[in-house]
């Protein structure tokens, strides 16, 4: 598939910016980040004064914080593209106030920008993007209707508005830069994306699915990411998000089945890690406490301090370490791990913080 994409990628190199950006998306879906930023810098080279590379590499850089956004190397050049696409979309609209694509790019930028102040802190810079986000992808729309790609961002951005905190919903009946989502056209957006988009179409179906496990949909959520794990094998993520859906949904055998035939394809070592965490946590869930020890043994437990495990990957090694080395007595070292995951509180997965909270309360048994 690697040399199959690579030759996709020669195929396109004096191809038109939309079939670039196309073959892109498709590098983007089947995991191959490299071929990606080839060709947003392909994108930016030849079409300088064309936002299109730049908006492309926002959706980039936004697929990878999502994944973990403690990291803060993507920040930088997320902020210039961001500066770049305002730029070139501000003085396109300056010069013809119908441009729709210009509005597209520009609530995009904003989009992504809101998403990265936000986990950076800066909540009314957040607030603000997140506002002209909404009304600059509306205006997509208005102007072109037919762009049904616009209505996948368009629905995310109802979706988290309509999905504040508490607070900010009640400042924003009074401050102007808080957003105000439209939660009856967040999901039949997505869907319309998933059945009628173009670019985002398959990006779209993984979206559709997180938000329908919030949703409590999972059997849907199921389907989606299903067929998308059969359509790109290559593409950890996908693969990781389905069988930890499998995992919540308690179909505990189809995990491990699903699992460990993960671990026999060609995946990164953390990626690996991962999957052998959630084999184990299913191992438990049928009382197989040696298979789920074994298990667990195999788990490079030094990953913790590589830099390389996203927040909620270590929020859920502490709490299955936590009940491993409860269920061998050791009590204090099981405590320890639940008081880690318990002192990150906020930013814990509400699942992981109970378990822990109640790890200390009372040792853990089957």
């Amino acid at each position: 598939m690697r040399i199959f994409l690579l030759l996709l990628f020669s195929s396109v190199a004096i191809a038109d910016p939309f079939a670039l950006k196309h073959e892109g998306n498709l590098m983007r879906l089947h995991g191959n980040y490299a071929g990606a930023q080839q060709v947003y810098e392909q994108l930016v080279t030849k079409y300088p004064e064309d936002a299109i590379g730049y908006v492309f590499n926002l959706n980039t850089m936004l697929t990878l914080l999502t994944w973990d956004r403690t990291q803060t190397r993507f920040d930088e050049q997320i902020r210039q593209d961001a500066a770049s696409t305002f730029d070139i979309c501000e003085r396109t609209i300056a010069n013809e106030v119908s441009n729709y694509l210009a509005y597209y790019y520009c609530g995009q930028a904003h989009m992504t920008m809101s998403y990265l102040s936000a986990i950076r802190g800066e909540y009314y810079q957040s607030g603000r993007h997140a506002n002209l986000a909404i009304k600059q992808l509306e205006r997509t729309l208005k102007l072109n209707e037919n762009l049904v790609d616009a209505k996948m961002h368009l629905g995310i951005a109802y979706y988290h508005a309509d999905n504040l905190p508490p607070f900010l919903k009640a400042l924003s009946w009074f401050l102007w830069f808080i957003p105000t989502g439209n939660a009856d056209k967040s999901l039949p957006y997505l869907e319309d994306t998933t059945k009628n988009g173009y670019f985002f179409k398959d990006a779209a179906k993984f979206l559709y699915a997180d938000l329908l496990i919030m949703e409590g949909d999972q059997q849907k959520a199921s389907d989606l990411l299903e067929g998308l794990s059969k359509t790109y094998p290559g593409n950890s993520r996908v693969q990781l998000r389905y069988i930890s859906l499998l995992l919540e949904q308690a179909l505990f055998e189809e995990t491990i089945s699903f699992g460990e035939q993960f671990l026999r394809e060609q995946h990164q070592d953390i990626d690996k890690d991962l999957v052998r965490l959630w084999i184990t946590r299913a191992h438990l869930a049928l009382d197989a406490v040696d298979k789920a020890k074994n298990t667990f043994s195999t788990i490079n437990q030094k990953i913790e301090q590589s830099g390389d495990l996203p927040p909620w990957g270590r929020h859920w090694l502490l709490l299955t370490r936590g009940q491993i080395v409860d269920l061998d007595n050791h009590r204090a070292d099981a405590v320890q791990n639940y008081q880690r995951i318990i002192d990150e509180g906020p930013y814990v997965n509400p699942e992981i913080l109970a378990a822990a909270r109640q790890g200390i309360e009372s040792p853990f048994r089957q």
